[in-house]
């Protein structure tokens, strides 16, 4: 079995629990703007008496009601994402079955947090065949490619550009890892689905790969690169991931000073 360093879907939860105290914040601020106008309206329209009043009284309800509406649905958005958090997570922490299978020549480093970046690494693979990035999707549904380089979920653009945000990612860790160890490994890009129906060939979807998670095993074992890691350099790859981990755990909240982080 492979060797493990952390624990899977922290990031992800960390997230959730995120947005689950920005809603109730949005519920907080909503309830107390809308108290604080019936009360204002209230004492306007009993203290003056006037037409004036009383069509203040109505300007103010006017900018009351979008304004609760805005909070409402901003409150709905963020419960709404929450829950995709927290599926998410639990999709990380599932899919750790599947990387049991993997000789113990392999090191799953899993959640993958930068502490000054934006979004994560679900679980980096490191061993004898490469280095591999993984990125879990919980989906349920098909993907396809969409002729450009990036995914449809059934059938449908996804919210943003999946392969290049992960892409992104995976760049940035190759520039830490080359800083701390002078190395600069091929690291591959892996979308690992849950769920998922998957219709993206190889080639089709740029530098990441798309494959089905009970798949992962054979996949990373089988894999050939042109530029094979020497033995003696997975050890310090491993321990610069290590560090990276680190690194982020002493930064509070990293995913809240990063709200736009990817998963």
């Amino acid at each position: 079995m492979a060797n493990f360093i952390g624990t899977a879907g922290g990031f992800q939860k960390e997230k959730a629990i995120n947005r689950r105290l920005n809603a109730i914040m949005a519920f907080f601020i909503s309830f107390t703007v809308a108290i604080f106008l019936l009360g204002w309206v209230s004492g306007f329209i009993w203290g003056r008496r006037s037409l004036w009043s009383s069509l203040w009284a109505v300007l103010a309800l006017a900018v009351a009601v979008p304004a609760f509406k805005l909070f409402e649905k901003l409150f709905d958005k963020q419960i709404r994402l929450s829950r995709m958090e927290q599926d998410g997570a639990a999709g990380e922490f599932e899919f750790v079955k599947f990387l049991k299978d993997l000789p113990d020549t392999y090191t799953v480093i899993n959640d993958l947090d930068f502490a000054d970046s934006y979004g994560n690494i679900d679980h980096l693979i490191v061993g004898p065949s490469g280095v591999f990035a993984i990125d879990v999707k919980n989906w349920r549904g098909t993907v396809t490619p969409d002729g450009k380089g990036e995914l449809l979920y059934n059938g449908r653009p996804t919210d943003k550009p999946q392969i290049r945000y992960f892409t992104r990612r995976v760049m940035d860790l190759k520039g830490r890892f080359k800083a701390l160890t002078k190395l600069d490994p091929y690291v591959q890009c892996v979308f690992a689905f849950m769920r998922t129906r998957v219709d993206a060939k190889w080639g089709t979807t740029a530098a990441v790969h798309c494959i089905c998670a009970e798949q992962i095993s054979d996949y990373v074992t089988k894999f050939r690169v042109t530029k094979p890691i020497p033995p003696a350099d997975i050890p310090r790859l491993i321990k610069a991931a290590e560090a990276l981990r680190e690194l982020a755990a002493k930064e509070p909240c990293s995913s809240a000073r990063n709200p736009s982080a990817q998963a």
